[in-house]
């Protein structure tokens, strides 16, 4: 119904509401995995900016569309969108939204493996979120920065930005960062060889994101946490976790389904 609700405002010429309307939809469309639909809305939504010829609101929407664009793995339209909306924030001279979309540039390049670049950004990101004074943010890019470390394979690194995330996003509240950090240090511990650390963090995480709906998410941690009980021999253990993320992934229509199902033929 929401969804027919953006569509409602833009057809009958309420633009404002359209675009405000799409961004409230974004956490809980990205969340249950409607990538489809939450491309579509922020889409309506960008056409509405533009004809309001509103900076704000335009960033709002090639910043969500970007998002949608990205985990549907249309990279090069992706970059297109975050490069639009860093260049009308520069004309604001909005520095925290600056730092939100290198941010996401960070996001896409890890998705294509290009881990420097995505470092780059990530780091960008924490000085523009400092200069700003916005702890959330600054707690998000260390966070983001760990995570390429632990791509990099500079696994110390990785421990050292996410614990200071997580003792940000706990003191804040922020419960899905706090998640998506466990989830970053299960890696770290995992490629440590620190099996019982490992787990005791993706548990961590999984519990949060089971809390908050996020099914995206909760796929990804599962796959990482078989990945550890299979490197310690717990191949039972593996195939309970990659089965449940393996039934969430199909449920979403996720490409990364393929992925899993090999995992589960190798053991």
């Amino acid at each position: 119904m929401l969804l027919a609700a953006v569509e409602l405002a833009a057809r009958t010429g309420f633009d404002r509401h359209t675009w405000q309307l799409a961004w409230t939809l974004t956490t809980f469309l990205q969340r249950r995995g409607h990538w489809h639909d939450h491309a579509a809305v922020q889409h309506t939504a960008l056409e509405a900016a533009e004809r309001l010829a509103d900076q704000p609101a335009l960033i709002h929407a090639r910043r969500g569309l970007g998002r949608a664009y990205a985990r549907l793995g249309r990279y090069d339209d992706a970059h297109a969108q975050f490069r639009g909306s860093l260049d009308a924030c520069g004309e604001l001279d909005d520095t925290v939204g600056q730092a939100n979309t290198h941010l996401e540039i960070a996001s896409v390049f890890e998705r294509q493996g290009h881990y420097r670049q995505a470092l780059h950004h990530a780091q960008v990101a924490l000085g523009r979120f400092r200069a700003a004074n916005q702890r959330v943010g600054q707690a998000r890019a260390l966070n983001g920065i760990g995570w390429c470390h632990a791509k990099l394979g500079a696994y110390q690194h990785t421990l050292t930005n996410c614990e200071q995330a997580l003792t940000l996003l706990q003191d804040l509240g922020d419960r899905h960062g706090e998640a998506t950090t466990w989830d970053s240090l299960g890696y770290a511990h995992h490629h440590l060889g620190q099996r019982d650390h490992a787990t005791t963090c993706y548990q961590r995480a999984l519990d949060l994101l089971r809390d908050l709906g996020d099914r995206h998410y909760e796929a990804a941690t599962l796959t990482h946490l078989g990945d550890t009980h299979h490197a310690a021999g717990d191949l039972d253990a593996a195939r309970t976790a990659w089965h449940h993320a393996l039934t969430i992934l199909d449920q979403l229509g996720h490409p990364d389904a393929d992925q899993i199902r090999v995992k589960l033929l190798d053991v």
